[in-house]
């Protein structure tokens, strides 16, 4: 496979920063897109997860189909999966906008939490979109968390961990951004105090997009009774591992970090990162181990899936597409 090159990346002039192109990323887009159809998923454990499908601008169906699939505390309605399934649906794309369990239009389906290792909801997504497009190319992005679940499946699949479905060989290529995939480098950098302000503001935002039916569940009751978690370490520790069947955040860690299985991915794959990025730590990508067919972009600055460009461009976008379309 002859090497990817992507567009050139010329940050903005007054976006000079990882901490400022990760705020910038949060800004909403211009234009919203118009209705799709929802799709509810059911999960094996009773959950489910909602897909929101945007079909291609003419209106067909036998063109590729992609998933997308967003990060922490996001949904199908986050500035980059509006943004990309726009700039997607107009080149001839399907594109379906992933809202994970207890998320967006899911959030009233969980009694589960949703959590760095649930690559079988990533499954459950793919596989809906595969029986639905039985005779066309099929695509994967993910963002942030959704990245490393998404990771974690091709490598789990790759290394014969988990059962290989009829329609992989048609996941012609994925493509993530900035995923945490070595959770524990990622826990140790959210610890420093420079991080304060970002361990506050996932923690609120988790809180208050925590599913009705987990609520409800007694054991958050008595772990909310202690008052909130100050740092994401305590959050996963104190709430995340427990709740989600592990012994603590360092076991939770230890077995939801793709990886551990970067290196058995044998799906086309890029890695997109910014070696400012606030978040996830530039050596999470520089120490992993990446197969022949993985391609890692790491940019200067970007943020943490920032990217922007001159005149507020998302010169993310730009890369993502371009990998996509590629023949």
């Amino acid at each position: 496979m002859k090497p990817f090159v992507p567009p050139p990346f010329k940050p903005d002039l007054l976006m000079r920063g990882g901490h400022l192109q990760t705020l910038a990323s949060l800004r909403a887009p211009a234009e919203q897109l118009a209705p799709v159809h929802q799709h509810v998923v059911e999960l094996p454990d009773g959950d489910a997860i909602v897909l929101h499908e945007n079909a291609a601008v003419d209106g067909g169906q036998s063109g590729p189909a992609v998933v997308l699939f967003h990060g922490l505390s996001g949904c199908h309605g986050s500035p980059y999966m509006v943004r990309l399934t726009m700039r997607l649906v107009s080149l001839g794309w399907t594109v379906y906008r992933v809202d994970m369990r207890g998320c967006g239009a899911a959030r009233d389906l969980a009694r589960q939490l949703s959590h760095a290792g649930r690559s079988d909801d990533v499954l459950a997504a793919i596989d809906f979109v595969a029986r639905r497009h039985p005779a066309t190319a099929l695509s994967a992005v993910g963002v942030s968390l959704g990245g490393n679940q998404l990771l974690r499946l091709a490598g789990r699949i790759g290394a014969g961990l988990d059962a290989r479905p009829e329609w992989f060989d048609r996941l012609d290529r994925i493509a993530v951004v900035a995923p945490p995939i070595d959770l524990i480098r990622c826990s140790a950098n959210m610890q420093r105090l420079s991080r304060r302000l970002y361990n506050y503001y996932f923690i609120r935002t988790l809180f208050e997009r925590i599913a009705p039916a987990v609520r409800d569940r007694q054991q958050f009751q008595e772990i909310a009774s202690l008052g909130r978690p100050k740092t994401l370490l305590e959050l996963d520790d104190r709430l995340t591992a427990p709740l989600s069947g592990f012994q603590g955040a360092s076991e939770y860690y230890q077995q939801c970090g793709a990886i551990h299985v970067t290196e058995s991915n044998p799906v086309k794959t890029l890695v997109l990162a910014a070696k400012d990025d606030p978040i996830v730590p530039v050596d999470c990508f520089t120490t992993a181990r990446w197969p022949e067919q993985t391609q890692l972009v790491l940019t200067a600055t970007g943020g943490h899936a920032g990217f922007v460009a001159r005149r507020r461009s998302h010169w993310m976008d730009d890369c993502l597409v371009a990998w996509l379309n590629r023949l």
